[in-house]
């Protein structure tokens, strides 16, 4: 058993992988309570010890068992870098990146110590034996590289790597073949598209490396008023360069107009700041993209690096007609690295080329039983009906306008909430999206997401259909009209495909809510409340019912809230199978 882990940036996380398999993967966040895991600071060393704990839970294991150790960054590589700082390639100090050095040399010392691993935690992590556990570096865009084409179908692709930075890589392409992933290009720092981006994202108001997805969205109310001014902090190069201005950079007030500080109000030229900059990135990666194409005749493209998390430049991507098969990593972000280095460790330990990634739902699960128990002890009104009448009960429900959490399965891994940690609505209300964004605290700009039958996606959409909500595609003619609250104010959606056999439940609940509104596809968003991550325990799923305005919830096979009973009790005289099991 192999155990991939990320910590030195944000979004800490492990990946189990076991006979080329990923069992299970999740993020820190999700136990800490602390959106991203962590904040990335050069002076902190970082164990994900609770992710660990899980992991090796789940897969009912301990230390005893794991193989290797692979971690997805590369401290010599890092110090060796070092010299940047002086000549203008780091962004930040000497000595700002000689302590994030010494943190990454602490981390072995951390796993020794003990001091990071409560008591709870040692029945099955003892901090004598992790220390012994061996325990491999890996170059940080390598497993982002790893991460996306090994657990991809294609047996050679071009592999694209964009985020803030690496070791001192900024942007890494490769060409993967087999078992191998050879480095053939790329663009040092300090010319990183993530930096870019995030920068631009601090002077809107918003939080650098965090927020960006905000930007995104925001972008859609835009014009490209500032296109010029983002063209000279972004200039783009021969052979798919590029080179990021610092000074112009250091100087946005000038470029772009005073910064916005947070909680301003919104004015058109923010919009159109955030038009600007979301154009010249997807200008930039089709740059990068075109040149390699181009090089090596490659036509399959596999994606990863916290820049494609951006799905709306990743759609306008996968409408290059020189791309003929596009994979991205779903936790394109940090987090995702925890399976690369898995990969990696397990390719260079004899293992086969590919690593089977059957979905992104790798996370913790909790028991119908713990459901109604923890429900039980909340005072919650709930019912476990047969599974037929939970499906129309909620389906029902939808579609009379309700809002339904849904806490079922595995957790998601990644950023997206795919229908098993989600907010879900009908999307035929034109005021729903508006709506749930109340319900989350979130600013009114936010677009959802369509999940829709993947049999009907071509009826409702154009563009890559994808299970995992990574591309934006074009909304048609009919799906404005139908499902208003489905499509963003550009006329574009973030579409997530469900087939029958990838998720049964999710296909059926779906399938009878368009037997009832003629609509084959619900709006989701995720779990959560505005700063908090997507929840992980029935307790925190119960705290979202109670304390925001959704209606009923889904906890496994239970039903939650005031309405449950009367939902099922329609469901079954309506068109149900039997009487529910029991009530509180």
């Amino acid at each position: 058993m192999i155990i991939g882990m990320n910590s030195y940036f944000e979004h800490p996380s492990i990946a189990v992988l076991d006979r080329d398999e990923i069992l299970f993967a999740v993020e820190d966040e999700r136990f800490t309570g602390i959106k991203h895991g962590r904040t990335y600071s050069p002076y902190q060393t970082y164990l994900p010890v609770a992710s660990l704990y899980h992991g090796l839970a789940a897969v009912d294991a301990t230390v005893d068992d794991i193989d290797e150790i692979g971690y997805s960054y590369h401290r010599w590589t890092h110090l060796r870098s070092l010299a940047g700082c002086f000549t203008g390639k780091r962004v930040s100090g000497f000595r700002e990146e000689l302590t994030a050095f010494l943190s990454l040399v602490n981390l072995r010392q951390a796993m020794r110590s003990g001091y990071d691993i409560p008591r709870r935690y040692r029945d099955r992590i003892f901090p004598e034996k992790l220390a012994r556990v061996p325990f491999r570096e890996y170059h940080h865009h390598l497993a982002h590289a790893a991460s996306a084409f090994h657990c991809s179908d294609f047996e050679e692709a071009l592999v694209v790597v964009a985020d803030g930075a690496g070791e001192r890589s900024a942007t890494s392409v490769y060409r993967g073949r087999g078992g191998q992933l050879e480095r053939i290009g790329g663009v040092d720092l300090p010319n990183s598209l993530g930096i870019f981006y995030s920068m631009i994202t601090a002077h809107l108001g918003f939080e650098p490396f965090s927020d960006e997805f905000k930007v995104m969205g925001l972008a859609a109310y835009g014009e490209p008023a500032h296109r010029q001014a983002c063209s000279r902090i972004l200039r783009l190069g021969p052979d798919g360069s590029y080179v990021l201005d610092l000074a112009a950079l250091r100087s946005l007030d000038t470029l772009l107009g005073p910064a916005r500080r947070p909680g301003e109000p919104l004015a058109q030229r923010h919009k159109d700041i955030a038009r600007s900059v979301q154009d010249r990135l997807t200008e930039a990666l089709h740059h990068v993209l075109g040149h390699w194409l181009g090089r090596t005749g490659l036509r399959n493209v596999c994606l990863a690096g916290g820049t494609f998390l951006n799905c709306v430049a990743n759609g306008s991507l996968a409408r290059d007609p020189r791309i003929e098969g596009i994979f991205v990593q779903p936790a394109a972000h940090d987090a995702g690295t925890a399976i690369g280095a898995a990969a990696l460790s397990a390719v260079r330990r004899g293992g086969g080329p590919k690593v089977v990634f059957r979905s992104a739902a790798l996370g913790t699960s909790h028991t119908a039983a713990a459901c109604e128990k923890a429900c039980a002890a909340a005072e919650v009104p709930h019912v476990r009906p047969a599974p037929e009448d939970m499906i129309d009960a909620v389906a029902r429900r939808l579609a009379d306008g309700e809002v339904v959490g849904v806490f079922r399965g595995r957790m998601e891994f990644g950023p997206r909430a795919l229908g098993m940690r989600s907010l879900l609505a009908s999307p035929a209300d034109p005021a729903m999206r508006d709506r749930l964004n109340r319900i989350k605290g979130r600013e009114d700009f936010r677009p959802v997401a369509p999940i829709v039958l993947r049999e009907h996606f071509d009826t409702y959409f154009d563009g890559q259909p994808n299970r995992y909500m990574l591309f934006t595609t074009r909304a048609l003619e009919r799906t404005v009209r139908e499902a208003p609250s489905a499509v963003h104010v550009d006329g574009t959606a973030r579409v997530q495909c469900v087939q029958e056999d990838e998720d049964p439940w999710l296909h059926a609940l779906i399938t009878r809510f368009a037997e009832l509104t003629g609509l084959p596809m619900v709006i989701n968003t995720s779990l959560n409340v505005r700063g908090k991550p997507i929840v992980e325990s029935p307790v925190e799923a119960l705290a979202c019912l109670g304390s925001t305005a959704m209606n009923l919830l889904v906890l496994e096979d239970v039903l939650a809230g005031p309405g449950a009973p009367d939902a099922v009790r329609q469901a079954v005289g309506s068109a149900g199978s039997g009487v529910a099991e029991g009530t509180a």
